[in-house]
């Protein structure tokens, strides 16, 4: 189909709007990258991921606006787009969201510490009578035979290592 010269115009700069959307969601990943650790090969995957919906999106958009012409401007509108929006926005953005992420997760700690010291003081109650039932039933365990009571010493061991951490 012939689009007009205003026709070309507004698929242009719905494409460089495109463009800007197609940076922002890259920004996003990026932004999940420097707050979670993510491996190389789960960098890989999701970048492919990323790309493969980013072409499907684009072929829709230019069949449902360009009716399935594939035009240079329009393509180079994408590119604009998301050159502009790296080149503008994306340090901005960056910066802004990792430090709400780690204000937000700040203050969760923060209140999951308030909200778990009640437990932490009843574990250290409860710590003293453990170890004295620890203790008698370590001497009791002298009469099982020696690879049983080593088993168990392990076990206990563990235990008394967990109960020093809370």
């Amino acid at each position: 189909m012939i689009l007009s010269m205003s026709g070309q115009a507004w698929l242009f700069l719905t494409t460089v709007a495109a463009g800007f959307v197609i940076g922002f969601v890259y920004d996003i990943f990026r932004i999940m990258r420097k707050v979670v650790r993510h491996s190389h090969l789960m960098v890989q995957i999701e970048d492919i991921l990323y790309w493969l919906a980013v072409s499907l999106l684009m072929f829709y958009f230019m069949l449902h606006r360009n009716y399935g012409e594939i035009r240079f401007f329009s393509i180079a509108g994408a590119a604009v787009g998301a050159v502009l929006y790296f080149c503008s926005l994306s340090q901005v953005v960056t910066k802004i969201s990792i430090a709400i992420i780690t204000f937000v997760q700040k203050v969760l700690f923060t209140v999951a510490r308030i909200l778990l010291t009640p437990l932490r003081f009843f574990l250290k109650l409860l710590t003293p009578p453990v170890k004295w039932m620890m203790r008698r039933m370590h001497r009791k365990m002298r009469y099982v035979k020696r690879g049983t009571a080593t088993k168990v010493k392990g076990i206990y061991r563990n235990i008394f290592v967990m109960l020093k951490k809370v």
